[in-house]
Order: C-alpha cells, then sequence, then structure tokens
C-alpha cells in the first residue's frame, strides 16, 4: 500500500517528466493560477489538512480538477495532459473520484467517507496484491512439478543426474 504522500511524489514526477514542473517560472506546488482558483470543496478540505511542505499535493489536486473540468467539457487536454490525467487518476483514484463526482453530481465528500473510500481502496489493492502473490506461487509450485515430472522421464529414458 501506498501513502498519499509516496502517490503525490510519483505524480509529481510525473509532472516534472511531462514539462509541466514549470509553469511560467513557478513550481507545480505553486503554479500558474493561486489557490483561489480551487474548484471543489473536496480539495479546499484536504488544503485545511495538509501541511505547507506537503503543499504539491494540493497542486495535484488542483491538477484534477482542470483536467476533469476539461473532461466534462469534452474538450481534449493534449497529449501531454492526456498522459497526466491518466497518470494521476491511477495514483490518486479516491480523489480523482471525489472531485469528479462533486464537479459532476454536485456531491460532496465529507472527510469520514474520504477516509473510509481510501481504507477501501488500499485494501482491494492489498487483496489484488495477496491474490497475484498466491497465483505466482501456485504458478512457480506448478513449473517444479513439470520439472520433477521431466527430470523423472529423463531417468526412466536412461538420462543422467
Amino acid at each position: 500500500m501506498i501513502s498519499m504522500f509516496e502517490r503525490r511524489d510519483r505524480a509529481y514526477g510525473v509532472l516534472s517528466n511531462l514539462g509541466s514542473r514549470t509553469i511560467a517560472g513557478k513550481g507545480v506546488c505553486e503554479l500558474a493560477r493561486d489557490l483561489s482558483d480551487i474548484k471543489t470543496q473536496f480539495v479546499r478540505d484536504r488544503l485545511k489538512e495538509t501541511k505547507w511542505a506537503d503543499r504539491s499535493y494540493i497542486g495535484i489536486l488542483m491538477h484534477l480538477e482542470g483536467s476533469v473540468e476539461l473532461s466534462i467539457r469534452g474538450q481534449s487536454p493534449g497529449w501531454a495532459g492526456g498522459m497526466m490525467y491518466a497518470k494521476m487518476r491511477v495514483d490518486y483514484p479516491v480523489e480523482y473520484k471525489c472531485i469528479k463526482r462533486e464537479m459532476t453530481e454536485g456531491i460532496r465528500t465529507s472527510f469520514d467517507e474520504f477516509i473510509n473510500m481510501q481504507v477501501d481502496h488500499d485494501h482491494e489493492v492489498a487483496q489484488r496484491e495477496i491474490e497475484a502473490a498466491e497465483r505466482s506461487i501456485r504458478e512457480w509450485d506448478e513449473e517444479f512439478g513439470r520439472q520433477d515430472e521431466l527430470q523423472r522421464q529423463w531417468r526412466e529414458l536412461g538420462g543422467k543426474n
């Protein structure tokens, strides 16, 4: 499971890789627009609980808001913007759902609901990781079984160990 700040750091890397790290000479966390451009109560609420040192998380959420807004209007963010949007949706799936729901349906997400959604998401991710590990172990066991059978046949046909 990755924390909110680990996801933020990953998305921050994507922003810098796509050339969006500096916009008009400002860092992502400062953005070309200011904090009065926040569109959703969800992001305002996250801002209230985010330290200044972690302000790039709010910048990323503001980028998500802008991308959702473009999507709602049916406009394209461009190639690089589309890649950034897709990466942020993967790295911040709960935040994306909350922002999109507020912008499309007008339904605000409470802090408790956000935490519950985050816990559910983390649980789903952990469950997928467990299932993948179990599948890998089964495949490993099957491969060893095939190797044992081949070795047995090898010896039966007179092959050396």
